[in-house]
């Protein structure tokens, strides 16, 4: 998808530009020229990228831009998660699926208390024993304040995601945070306060959290918390160099929502009673419900104020789908600012359906009196939602139809009732997104299936029983009647390959001394239990039973007898190697360019290992509902009457969450291995991807469970991507090898009771369950590459290898190229950080060198040189290096660009001196020759003077608030051009006229110079609207009231070029 509208901003190169990692060191002028502007973008149908490893579509509508100059720019967008709508989903204030991206928070989920009150703020992380598994007299106090929440031994887990980055990270017992996955990006937190955060980007941006959401948690179970903060949200970044602000500004609402959760209780002594254990449950379980409130305070983006303009997000849709006076968001307007005054440029309308949930139905471009001048329209699946408080979801959470009364599931295996949480693949799909329609009237469809998978908890392979449920059943009666009085006598034969429960459904009816009895008797033991009418259900082991009924009428009286007993079990007829998991993939894309379906783009995917026998899915956690526990509980004397005290009730118990964590960052299930068909039939081909996946378990699934902590890093890395013709013939592939490295480790450690006593306490009456996990702020390292083409009998390769010999940065400082022709290249990078900077009296260059470093700016390139390697000699190529100074800037500081050198040298040069540190200086390779100098910056950064060696200067004057270059002039000194104007005028022109006519005072000033004199004019966040050339020529640009290009004419007013967005028809001219 392309952006609705295309906001025509000049490109300012930004003094520290962010090299890529294999791009060269290739420091050139400063070209900071506005583009002559194109005709807007139409919001064409485009390819959708996909997550493969998880089967996730990149669903995104752009909506705008937050841009200063080149040093910034974020975008500002919808996305859709397209996973599938859980039952207990709330919509979003954009609707049901879709989150409004501008901005950015850090969450947390608290594991005991927040951290700051207990892991990390007292210490307490510290008191975690080194084996916890084992206790004794001198750490049991440890034990049970951890198992009954006295100390805090979880670290709370912390997720970002603001611009490009995402991920997780924890605090450790230091108050140091550390990131999952580690990345070359700086998390200080404000812990002692909770207040906020701040986040140093490898540029030396820097991102400060403040404003926070608050939680509030009641239950009728106890479990209630005091207010913690949940939620910090983006509130201002200060950019690398200008050290200019970004500002966000949020209004709070608040909102709450209740869950309930269902506990069963049930003794472990199946059928029995536990010898009478007092308290102990019987043959019927108890139940027990909480329902927990949990209240939030809620902030949603207001305003974005930023260098020359401002975002505005109105809310004015009321919502019917949550408590009264909630809204949606309606429009959002963008506006330019020069010099405080605001202008409107832009807008958008969002429009929504309310059915069960408020669902996003299209998003306009409308001029400033609100007519639409294009929309994207979307289209769902048309099954509803039940409430939100339903029971008819799956393990996942997702809506399965089911007419559950209970949420604990049933246990089929054990033939134990409950819920049905399986899942429904008909009714996963409910709500989903289906089509997305383009402005250009072109669209894309989405086709969704549930996930699979043959492969769970890391090494664990499916082999599940498909069930078929059995009813058997016998009746007897007598009476008074002399052909019905008896005895009567039946059996009903079982046999079970496993135990299991079976539900009972019995009638056992006799009166005045008559007899009716129904008994299971087990033939291994003879083990008899007697059936009433009231028997819900009974556990059978495996092996053969005998249902027995017996029925006589043996007293003369004019009552009945029935024993009518019908059990209902299931059992298994065979297993399958593919189990169905909740949550959506995708399975076909569609794209119709609007115009002709023959060029339609379709792609098909398919998750297996080239065959129907098995899935490549791997499921993160098979859910687990139950636990056992041992309480010491009371028997009474039956002489006495007097309680005696710790008697073992074993319990299972069972709950309608699942205990453990099912899910990771990348969903219920990811993938190995993934085929994407291009084109209806394959005839454009094939590529399938194989994915690293190594142990995906997810958190720990024995009680008292635990938390999920980072799965295996290099899972979801690019292993192999092979290509293949319509014929399925491989014509390339590519393999990729990996390193991993670890930077820190936190430890958490979770206590239960696994028994307790029931007056007496202490080590011989307390036992303890514990699990201790640990969270590896740990990253992945591309290390190698291989790439072929395979060309008719014969193949050509090319192989990069990195290497990374330094982890401050991260990034290769070696890369080795290999090819097929024997070509053997090395390319060597050296960053601020791969310089050891001695103390005492810096040189410049060295000054600049430190603050980068201690500002976090580690991805500006120093140096690269490039070597070939043959018969085992190196000669040097080429190289490049640039020296860095310190500006004065804004009441601070920067660095940026002072000179930049290139290798001189005709030929290959051997003996090449990489750029060293000598008496507190940088020194560099005698053959490095000057190439460049910039000369003068003003003091938010901006390039104002810069020169090629032994060439004339460059000159360029910044207006509009320095946010534009408005003039650039080859062969004069900023101090002489400036000296024709007003900079008042400059920086806040009343129109383009005054501009133009001030802008015009440099050109009469120099005449009869060599100099040569371009100025421009713009409509700020829209585009230029002049170019006046050397010659004095000046071409004009007009907009329409969304600020899409409508003319060009010159300067006498002809027409040049004129735009028409009249979708599908041709242009009038």
């Amino acid at each position: 998808m392309k952006v609705l509208r295309c906001t025509l901003l000049m490109l300012v190169a930004f003094c520290n530009s962010l090299w890529a990692q294999e791009e060269p060191l290739n420091p050139t002028k400063f070209n900071v020229i506005p583009p002559s502007p194109n005709a807007s973008a139409l919001g064409k149908y485009g390819e959708i990228p996909v997550n493969l490893f998880n089967g996730l579509p990149n669903i995104e509508i752009p909506l705008s831009q937050v841009v200063v100059g080149n040093e910034f720019n974020m975008p500002v967008n919808l996305s859709y998660h397209a996973a599938g709508n859980r039952v207990d989903e709330v919509a979003s204030f954009v609707g049901l699926g879709w989150a409004l991206n501008a901005g950015g928070a850090i969450t947390r989920t608290v594991h005991g208390s927040p951290d700051e009150y207990g892991y990390v703020g007292q210490g307490h992380g510290k008191l975690i024993p080194k084996r916890p598994w084992q206790m004794d007299s001198s750490n049991f106090q440890t034990f049970r304040s951890s198992a009954v929440g006295i100390i805090d031994t979880q670290p709370d887990e912390f997720s970002y995601n603001f611009g490009n980055y995402s991920g997780k990270f924890v605090v450790d017992t230091n108050g140091v945070v550390q990131l999952m996955p580690y990345k070359n990006i700086r998390v200080k937190w404000d812990w002692a306060t909770g207040n906020s955060f701040t986040i140093t980007t490898e540029n030396g941006t820097k991102y400060i959290f403040k404003t926070t959401d608050v939680t509030w948690t009641t239950s009728n179970c106890g479990d209630s918390y005091d207010s913690y903060t949940s939620a910090w949200y983006l509130t201002s970044i200060v950019l690398p160099v200008s050290k200019r602000t970004i500002n966000f500004e949020y209004i709070s609402g608040s909102v709450s929502v209740n869950s309930t959760s269902q506990t069963e209780s049930r003794n472990a002594c199946y059928g029995g009673a536990c010898g009478g254990v007092l308290g102990c449950p019987g043959s019927v379980p108890v139940f027990s419900t909480c329902i927990t409130t949990r209240s939030y305070s809620q902030q949603q983006i207001k305003k974005i104020e930023y260098p020359g303009g401002r975002i505005s997000f109105n809310y004015a849709f009321p919502r019917t789908d949550v408590g009264t006076g909630q809204y949606a968001l309606s429009d959002i307007t963008i506006s330019s600012n020069v010099g405080g005054v605001y202008t409107d440029v832009n807008k958008y309308k969002l429009n929504y359906v309310t059915p069960d949930r408020l669902k996003l139905q299209s998003v306009s471009t409308v001029d400033m009196s609100d007519q639409v001048i294009s929309a994207y329209k979307l289209y769902y699946e048309q099954t509803g939602l039940p409430a939100i408080d339903a029971k008819s979801k799956d393990h996942w959470g997702y809506y399965n139809n089911a007419n559950n009364s209970t949420l604990i599931p049933a246990d089929r295996n054990q033939g134990l009732p409950g819920g049905n949480r399986e899942p429904n693949s008909q009714y996963t799909k409910a709500g989903i997104l289906e089509k997305i329609e383009y402005p250009t009237g072109g669209y894309t469809t989405f086709e969704f299936e549930n996930h699979t998978y043959s492969y769970f908890a890391g090494a664990g392979v499916v082999e599940d029983p498909v069930y078929q449920t059995i009813n058997v059943g016998k009746s007897i009666f007598t009476n008074s009647t002399p052909q019905h009085r008896g005895p009567k006598y039946d059996t009903i034969k079982l046999n079970f390959s496993r135990g299991l429960y079976a539900n009972i459904n019995a009638i056992v009816r006799s009166c005045c001394g008559n007899i009716a009895t129904a008994d299971a008797v087990e033939i291994a033991t003879g083990e008899r239990r007697a059936i009433s009418s009231t028997t819900p259900n009974l556990y059978f082991s495996a092996g053969q039973h005998m249902i027995v009924l017996q029925a006589e009428h043996a007293e003369p009286t004019a009552s009945d007898e029935l024993v009518s007993v019908s059990l209902t079990y299931d059992d298994v007829i065979g297993y399958t190697k593919i189990a169905t998991a909740s949550g959506l993939r995708i399975r076909k894309i569609t794209s119709y360019d609007g115009i002709n379906h023959s060029n339609d783009i379709i792609k098909t995917y398919t998750y297996n290992f080239g065959s129907d026998t098995l899935s490549s899915g791997y499921l993160c956690n098979r859910p687990r509902y139950d636990y056992h526990y041992v309480a010491m509980k009371p028997v009474r004397n039956s002489n006495t009457g007097a309680e005696v005290p710790s008697f073992p009730c074993p319990l299972t118990m069972r709950t309608s969450a699942p205990n453990n964590e099912i899910e990771s960052g990348q969903g219920s299930v990811v993938y190995r291995e993934v085929l994407e068909s291009i084109g209806s039939n394959k005839q454009n081909g094939s590529i399938r991807y194989i994915y690293k996946l190594n142990n995906n378990a997810s958190g720990l699934n024995i009680y008292p469970f635990g938390p999920s902590t980072n799965v295996n890093i290099t899972n979801g890395m690019l292993e192999q991507q092979l290509t293949f013709d319509n014929t399925g013939k491989r014509v390339a592939e590519t393999i990729n090898e990996y390193d991993t490295y670890e930077k820190a480790s936190v430890r958490g450690w979770k206590t239960g009771y696994s028994e307790k006593g029931y007056n007496f306490t202490g080590p011989s009456f307390e036992k303890f369950a514990t699990n201790t996990y640990d969270y590896k702020s740990a990253g992945v390292l591309l290390k190698k590459t291989t790439q072929k083409q395979y060309l008719g009998t014969g193949e050509l390769s090319n192989v990069t290898e990195y290497a990374y010999d330094n982890l401050q940065h991260v990034q290769p400082t070696r890369i080795h190229k290999t090819t097929s022709k024997m070509d053997d290249l090395w390319i060597y990078n050296k960053y601020p950080t791969d310089y050891t900077i001695p103390a005492g009296t810096l040189s410049a260059g060295l000054q600049a060198l430190k603050f980068m470093q201690d500002s976090n700016m580690h991805n500006a390139m120093i140096e690269q040189y490039t070597q070939q390697v043959a018969g085992g000699t190196a000669t040097t190529l080429s190289a490049a290096q640039v020296q860095y100074k310190i500006l004065p800037v804004a009441n601070n500081q920067s660095a940026v660009m002072a000179t930049s050198y290139k290798l001189n040298t005709s030929g290959l040069l051997s003996g090449f001196v990489p750029t060293y540190i000598l008496n507190n200086d940088l020194k560099r390779d005698n053959n490095y020759e000057e190439v460049l100098q910039f000369n003068l910056y003003d003091n938010i950064g901006n390039i104002q003077e810069q020169r090629k060696t032994n060439d004339v200067n460059e000159v360029y004057i910044w207006g509009y608030n320095d946010l534009y270059p408005v003039a650039k002039i080859i062969g004069s000194t900023y101090q002489t051009a400036m000296s024709y104007i007003d900079p008042a005028i400059i920086r806040n022109p009343q129109n383009d006229a005054q501009l133009r006519a001030e802008l015009d005072k440099i050109r009469t000033g120099l005449k009869g110079t060599n100099a040569l004199v371009s100025t421009y004019t713009y409509k700020p966040q829209v585009g230029v609207t002049s170019e006046t050339d050397p010659s004095g020529k000046v071409v004009y640009y007009e907009y329409d009231s969304v600020g899409r290009l409508l003319l060009v004419k010159d300067q006498n007013g002809k027409i040049l070029k004129q735009y028409s967005y009249q979708y599908q028809q041709p242009v009038n001219q």
